[in-house]
């Protein structure tokens, strides 16, 4: 019963939410937890949690974001892609971006990492107070290959990183792979 849920899930997203954008395609993933989530150009895949709130496809100047929200919205992972070879240019564009809403800035690492799946890739946390006063956490890797930058970007609260959301970011991240 819970497949032909997952299933029917999927062409729904299939036929509302993908079919707007173009960006990428779901798949199913041997664990029911996951899905592929392929994009084709550039070409890449990333394993994602498939018990997400919302999942929105959106193109922002020439940048395309999977956008997922779990907790009522409190809690967002992205897969953004942009054109470009600078990492650290959009590192710090996550910084500038987020820099009014946090304060009491920790960073937890910025440096390379390998994952699983043997990609170096850059990594960078955080953790901060939030505008909310709460502890706040920010986690991305970014891949770079010929022209383009992949990124997946972790939002949410330092107290709620544990149990299935440490597990899905973990997966999505060491399940990247360039295709």
């Amino acid at each position: 019963m819970r497949r032909l849920f997952i299933i029917g899930l999927i062409i729904s997203c299939l036929f509302f939410g993908v079919q707007a954008v173009h960006a990428g395609n779901f798949y199913l993933h041997e664990h029911p937890s996951y899905w592929w989530y392929v994009v084709e150009d550039p070409a890449f895949s990333v394993i994602i949690p498939s018990g997400a709130d919302n999942y929105i496809e959106r193109s922002i100047f020439g940048m395309d974001t999977l956008l997922m929200t779990f907790k009522n919205g409190t809690i967002t992972m992205e897969v953004n892609c942009q054109p470009g070879t600078d990492v650290e240019s959009v590192r710090n564009s996550l910084d500038v971006r987020y820099k009014p809403l946090v304060k009491n800035i920790t960073v937890l690492n910025n440096g390379e990492i390998t994952t699983s799946n043997g990609l170096k890739t850059h990594f960078y946390a955080y953790e901060a107070t939030g505008a909310n006063g709460k502890k706040v956490m920010l986690r991305t890797v970014l891949f770079q290959r010929k022209h383009h930058v992949v990124y997946l970007n972790l939002f949410l609260e330092a107290d709620q990183y544990e149990g299935d959301m440490r597990e899905y970011w973990i997966r999505a991240v060491n399940g990247f792979q360039w295709d």
